[in-house]
């Protein structure tokens, strides 16, 4: 592949290069904490502040190039010498310039493309699709949620110039949002693995969801889809429509093309370990992997599909996925103390998932004979039915032995469970928690991550 070169990147976006022709492939931030020496730094505008205030400190964490605006750029006096050797693309908007490098670093290298969404498992399914590949390609994907426009392009532009195959996530919270991303990078297989209530306040209903989840079938090279045919709303549009490509169901019921027979869990010593028997043209293909929780049959399920679609033996692919490590936030188990557990999902939440993680520690806590407990944080963007599913939520605690609940989301929304605790602050929380009863005992955290919830995590493991 020829070098793609930031005068070429400059001359895309209609920008000018300052600085020497180096090349754009490389570690692209948009947080200068994060930079690394030889990386690059596109300075982005957002609600809460603007990149441009932080170039100075990109280029001393190592920035060698750098995508701006030209008019915040005029006021630097970037041919001083504290510039020297740093290379500047100056664009009229930096996000859209950003997207167009790297839908043509994308063209150059040519790989081919998974991209994954839905509302819950997608990172997840991310990781085990890219370590179900790994074995026999030359695999790329996001080192963490990189699911919008800007995460893809990073992704995309720190990618090898060798790649073979790259896994995509796909995230969104209003229409037209993954519409627009498979326009710069389409796929040519994609996931949908579950349409459930989230984002809400922009999506309106479950229909709303299910049609935002949809555009991602938009993708002008899309072969083949591989979807969740337990879920109703998607099961039944899948049946009418995308006639002209490759259908693959995964679920437990009939009329899947990827039966999930038998899936259990175990916790112990080890640490967690899920399995699951899968059933496909009368053949069974066992699956397993270090994962916590009921739903990574569906997660295996939807990698194994893909890996499959992209070559690989049934072999080849499940050796991958039993590789997968354990994912921070996702259902990460962690020890409290010699007799007690630590369910980490802190990293997000919405109605289905934490419907599924209060039944996986359930399942958990009652075979290892220990307490159960739940720290459970609100979940956000559920507009005018927040209180709703709020009010389910609770229903499932009623058999717990200790429930702790933040937010104002819990106001309002029926009685508590017996004994249950409701508080305003993080801080309050953390400290109401009793670090000398944590032995036998199994405490699921989860909530929507603007809580901050790893506190709580950190509480528990450090105590």
């Amino acid at each position: 592949m020829a070098l793609f070169c930031a005068s070429e990147g400059a001359a895309l976006c209609g920008g000018r290069l300052y600085g020497p022709d180096i090349k754009i492939s490389r570690g692209w931030k948009c947080d200068s904490r994060e930079i690394n020496p030889g990386d690059g730094f596109v300075a982005l505008k957002g609600a809460a502040t603007d990149g441009h205030l932080y170039l100075h400190q990109a280029i001393e964490r190592g920035a060698k190039l750098l995508l701006a605006e030209a008019a915040e750029l005029e006021r630097l006096n970037i041919r001083g010498e504290a510039y020297s050797g740093v290379s500047f693309i100056a664009v009229e908007d930096t996000q859209r310039a950003l997207a167009s490098l790297a839908e043509e670093y994308l063209r150059r290298v040519s790989p081919r493309v998974a991209a994954i969404t839905g509302s819950v498992g997608k990172t997840t399914t991310r990781e085990l699709t890219a370590a179900a590949l790994k074995n026999r390609f030359r695999v790329h994907s996001a080192i963490r949620s990189f699911n919008t426009l800007v995460g893809c392009s990073l992704t995309i532009l720190a990618m090898a110039e060798d790649t073979e195959v790259l896994v995509l996530e796909l995230g969104t919270n209003h229409f037209g949002e993954i519409e627009e991303m498979v326009s710069h990078f389409p796929p040519e297989i994609a996931v949908i693995t579950e349409v459930a209530p989230c984002h809400l306040e922009g999506f309106g209903s479950l229909e709303g969801v299910l049609r935002a989840k949809l555009e991602i079938c938009g993708s002008p090279r899309l072969a083949a889809v591989v979807f969740n045919n337990d879920n109703c709303l998607l099961e039944n549009y899948m049946s009418y429509n995308f006639d002209n490509i490759n259908k693959i169901a995964v679920g437990s019921g009939e009329g899947a093309s990827l039966t999930i027979k038998e899936a259990e869990v175990r916790l112990d010593e080890n640490g967690p370990r899920t399995s699951a028997v899968l059933c496909r043209e009368g053949k069974d293909i066992s699956l397993s992997c270090s994962l916590f929780g009921m739903q990574h049959a569906y997660n295996m399920g939807y990698a194994f599909a893909v890996a499959s679609w992209l070559g690989l033996s049934d072999e080849e692919a499940a050796a991958g996925i039993a590789e997968i490590s354990p994912i921070s936030g996702r259902g990460l188990c962690k020890r409290s103390a010699s007799r007690g557990w630590v369910i980490d999902e802190a990293y997000n939440a919405n109605p289905a998932s934490m419907s599924a993680a209060i039944r996986n520690t359930r399942a958990a806590a009652e075979s290892l004979g220990v307490r159960k407990w739940a720290i459970l944080a609100g979940m956000r963007e559920l507009g005018e039915s927040a209180a709703e599913w709020h009010h389910r939520i609770i229903g499932e605690l009623a058999d717990f032995d200790g429930v702790m609940l933040l937010g104002e989301e819990w106001r309002g929304c029926g009685p508590l469970p017996e004994g249950a605790a409701l508080f305003s602050s993080l801080e309050e929380l953390i400290s109401k928690i009793d670090y000398n009863d944590l032995n036998d005992k199994m405490i699921l955290v989860k909530g929507s991550n603007s809580y901050g919830l790893k506190r709580v995590v950190g509480a528990l493991t450090e105590a």
